[in-house]
């Protein structure tokens, strides 16, 4: 099990990734109830404050247990939550994660989220021993399938994404 004191906290030039904490509920239930943030999305948008309290304890839960993690992205200059990227649905021999990320949308464009995707895969593939990782993102999203090209993901097309025909799904292998 991961404790809190264990969780990898992760530092670049202008970003800490941090554990979420209590404090960052409102933050991220004003983020995954954003219109322009869920449009790429198939998801339920929180409708309450109460809903990110609960995905907080969640996400804990699911860190804790292992092998997921679930940063917070703040600025390091602030404490305040501007996004999250993740590494979770681990596959069985843990060789394999998905990466998961949004940001608000006041700070897109900044390439913020690229240097957390940076970090992430850094810490991914070094600390974890990752082999491959995988991203999935709605067909229209341009932005980020910039940003997956940007780092070499490729482009799958005979994988769907169950559940999900608008997914499209990219690989980043390192051998």
């Amino acid at each position: 099990m991961n404790s809190p004191a264990a969780f990898p906290v992760i530092k670049t030039s202008r970003l800490i990734l941090r554990r979420l904490v209590a404090e960052d509920q409102k933050a991220l239930f004003i983020l995954r109830s954003d219109e322009q943030v869920s449009r790429f999305i198939q998801r339920m948008r929180m409708t309450s404050e109460t809903e990110a309290a609960a995905f907080i304890e969640k996400i804990w839960s699911n860190v804790d247990r292992g092998p997921d993690i679930y940063w917070a992205i703040c600025l390091n200059t602030q404490p305040d939550l501007i996004g999250t990227v993740c590494l979770w649905n681990f596959s069985e021999d843990r060789k394999l994660a998905e990466l998961g990320y949004e940001l608000f949308p006041a700070f897109q464009g900044r390439g913020l989220m690229s240097e957390a995707v940076q970090a992430v895969l850094d810490y991914g593939f070094k600390d974890l021993a990752l082999t491959n990782v995988e991203a999935y993102t709605h067909k229209a999203n341009m932005r980020s399938k910039k940003m997956l090209a940007k780092f070499q993901f490729r482009y799958l097309p005979d994988k769907p994404d169950p559940g999900n025909d608008n997914n499209e799904v990219y690989s980043l292998v390192v051998t």
